[in-house]
């Protein structure tokens, strides 16, 4: 409480020294300095404002650039791959293509078939998916999409 009084004393004696101040000149000067305080506060404002924009705008464009980035990466993926890719094993390349889209799959091996199991609530992810899987080298011997609970849940057999 007495932080705040001590506050209000502080701005109440700046304010009279400024009424005081103003007083003592003419109506031209006081117009003047009243414009002037007026202008510069507005372009202190104006600039402050501008900067922040600028700023944002490098941040959007910077933003722009990362999200281009994984979007080739995203698409390129596929086509980079490890000199030791073909001593993989069915399986594992089925786990390392949902993990590329981030997908968590529930897979079981019966003999050279695996029956894979995994949601999304984006065709495209699933799509993406698939897509690995064939340019890996397995191919998609029967497929069945569904719609479980706002999510697409994807049952197929691979070999």
């Amino acid at each position: 409480m007495k932080i705040l009084e001590n506050l209000q004393q502080s701005t109440e004696l700046r304010l009279e020294r400024i009424q005081d101040f103003l007083d003592s000149l003419s109506v031209r000067e006081r117009l003047m300095v009243v414009f002037a305080a007026a202008f510069v506060a507005v372009a202190a404002v104006g600039s402050a404002l501008f900067y922040m924009h600028k700023a944002a705008e490098h941040q959007q464009k910077r933003l722009n650039d990362l999200k281009d980035t994984i979007v080739w990466m995203q698409s390129n993926a596929v086509t980079m791959k490890p000199a030791g890719d073909t001593v993989l094993s069915a399986s594992d390349k089925v786990q390392r293509a949902a993990q590329q889209q981030g997908l968590s799959v529930a897979s079981q091996q019966s003999g050279e078939q695996i029956q894979i199991a995994v949601m999304h609530e984006n065709y495209a992810v699933l799509a993406n998916f698939l897509t690995q899987l064939v340019q890996s080298g397995l191919s998609i011997e029967k497929m069945e999409l569904s719609s479980e609970a706002g999510q697409i849940k994807l049952t197929a057999a691979v070999q």
